[in-house]
């Protein structure tokens, strides 16, 4: 939208409960009420946009995109009284405030010199009424500094069997974006369907690309090299296939590219969990044996968090998730690495070096990792977490610590399928590196693995008829440490109830010979018997693994580095890919 020439590069978001986020996400207030499309402040109330999607992030628009000057435009009726603020981690400092009477016609409220403010923090807004209520309709942040390059973002979903999840997102991109004629040329869209299975009509209108299903890797880099070879995109946004996220978040990535001092730059989405919508999983991450996200946990609904997120020392980002990562075409100098899915991400950003940012007001919704750990994911962690090492040229110690780590969380839960998936990765890493270039499909792995799992697999569970033990006693550090978590002492035939997550909590499986895996939300689980036998043969052989991998280091890291241009070519991907 423009105004006098005035470019919004942030609209305020209303409270809309699509994600069940708590309005605090969107603003904080007092005798107010909100529509999806109005906020009403009655007399002697005040709102308040100092929140985690309406603030204004200093260390992105001034130091990251070099902006001088920002306005603030609002509509609404009523006369009200709007204040200007920066929130620093400290304090917060009154900029400036007016007093005007709001009409159905955008209006700007403060033109406001940035190089003025000595502190970085968020700026954000208050209205309130000076008389009878105020009726906010909408409003935003502008600049009318001219962007420094012109975008042209295109978005690529990979989509597997999930429609129910892909076509409420196509519709939803294409209402809110793709028929809004700001951005027509300027952002465009593209399904890559690895399951071939999108109707003509389901599409909407909106472009879809068959693709054998050679998992996200695959179906991102075919993404990419449609927007390479045949749009004049200059950008590419990489989205999961439900694209669960404001689609303001895709308008904002947008313009902070257009304005990015830097040629570069990619934005990094956040990623909050669906059944706690309010938590960061992530706000950008880095990589080093493993991923280490930032502001885990962190509560996004609680301003405070919400300033030490944005504003506190974070470790440098060095990957963006696929989930939401919008990158330059031109800094690309290699495709990613034929994982299938996990990693392939994180090799991407390592192997390009994007000057990469997670601003507060770009995020999505995803399922909890932890709800989905199996067999196979371990497996296909383990083998990213050894190849991003590798192409890292980490030391063998920091690798094996890693190793060591994923698998004895497997085995002290005495999940032995999971210990034995770790254990294959690492011998196919450690193998021949033909293995890449005939396995980029996986679809032999999933195949052995499907005949492979026959207890770490969930089914419909009667808990009740179970009756598992659900009520522990702590052991001291020592005593679990020198026992083996209670192996060394007689073993109870109960069953310990354990909810279903990356490991299991070793003071509430002490001594039980049965334990219950189980997920509340489908009644589902499975339960694992505890072997001594199989514990401590599994133990020995961590250590043979261990020694293999100090031993070979040198020429393994030979061996990857002789072969990752071959396996993350231009020639490597247009051959799997088959265009």
């Amino acid at each position: 939208m423009t105004l006098k020439n005035l470019t919004c590069i942030q609209n305020i978001l209303i409270p809309n409960g699509t994600f069940g986020s708590n309005p605090s996400k969107y603003l904080h207030s007092h005798l107010t009420s909100y529509s999806s499309d109005e906020i009403v402040i009655f007399a002697g109330g005040v709102v308040s946009f100092d929140s985690y999607y309406n603030a204004l992030s200093l260390p992105v628009w001034k130091e990251q995109c070099g902006l001088n000057s920002i306005e603030f435009c609002v509509r609404g009726t009523g006369k009200a009284v709007i204040k200007l603020f920066l929130a620093s981690m400290s304090t917060d400092y009154e900029l400036a405030n007016q007093t005007v009477e709001l009409n159905e016609s955008l209006q700007s409220i403060f033109e406001y010199d940035l190089s003025k403010i000595e502190y970085t923090g968020l700026l954000y807004i208050t209205i309130s009424p000076m008389d009878d209520k105020v009726v906010f309709k909408g409003g935003g942040w502008y600049t009318h500094e001219e962007p420094k390059r012109d975008v042209v973002l295109g978005i690529s979903i990979t989509h597997f069997n999930r429609k129910s999840y892909v076509l409420p997102a196509i519709e939803r991109v294409k209402n809110n974006i793709l028929d809004n004629p700001e951005y027509i040329n300027k952002i465009l869209f593209t399904v890559v369907d690895n399951s071939k299975n999108i109707t003509k009509e389901e599409a909407n209108g909106v472009n879809v690309i068959p693709n054998e299903n050679t998992g996200g890797s695959g179906g991102f880099m075919r993404g990419l090299l449609h927007y390479e070879n045949d749009t004049n995109a200059t950008h590419v946004l990489f989205m999961d296939d439900d694209a669960s996220c404001e689609t303001e978040s895709i308008t904002r990535a947008y313009w902070i590219l257009s304005y990015a001092i830097k040629s570069d730059t990619a934005v990094c989405g956040s990623l909050f969990i669906e059944d706690r919508p309010d938590f960061l999983i992530e706000k950008g991450a880095s990589f080093d044996t493993y991923g280490r996200p930032n502001s885990h946990n962190y509560n996004m609904a609680v301003r405070e968090s919400v300033l030490a997120a944005e504003l506190a020392y974070q470790p440098k980002i060095t990957y963006g998730a696929w989930w939401f990562f919008a990158f330059p075409i031109e800094n690309i100098k290699n495709y990613t690495f034929p994982f299938f899915v996990r990693g392939d991400d994180i090799f991407f950003s390592l192997s390009n070096k994007f000057n990469c940012i997670a601003p507060i007001g770009i995020a999505c919704y995803g399922e909890n990792f932890s709800t989905k750990t199996s067999p196979l994911t371990i497996y296909l962690d383990t083998r990213n977490n050894i190849v991003n090492s590798l192409y890292l040229q980490c030391p063998v110690k920091k690798i094996v610590k890693t190793y060591k780590r994923l698998y004895l969380a497997a085995l002290y839960s005495h999940k032995y399928e999971t210990v034995a998936a770790i254990r294959l990765a690492f011998s196919q890493v450690w193998g021949d590196i033909d293995f890449w270039f005939k396995n980029y499909d996986l679809s032999d792995i999933r195949k052995f693995f499907s005949e492979f799992i026959k207890v770490e697999k969930f089914t419909n569970i009667d808990i009740d008829s179970l009756k598992p033990v659900c009520v522990y006693k702590s052991r001291k550090k020592i005593i679990k440490k020198l026992s083996f978590n209670g192996l060394l002492f007689p073993m109870r035939s109960k069953i310990a109830y354990q909810e279903f997550g990356f490991c299991a909590n070793y003071d509430h499986i002490f001594r039980f010979k049965n334990i219950l895996y189980y997920k509340p939300n489908s009644k589902t689980g499975f339960i694992v018997q505890v072997s001594r036998i199989k514990f401590f043969k599994l133990l020995f052989c961590l250590y043979i693994d261990i020694f293999k991998m100090k031993w070979n280091y040198k020429a393994t890291l030979t061996k990857y580095k002789n072969n990752f241009g071959k396996l993350t070519s231009r020639d490597f991907w247009v051959k799997i890919l088959k265009i």
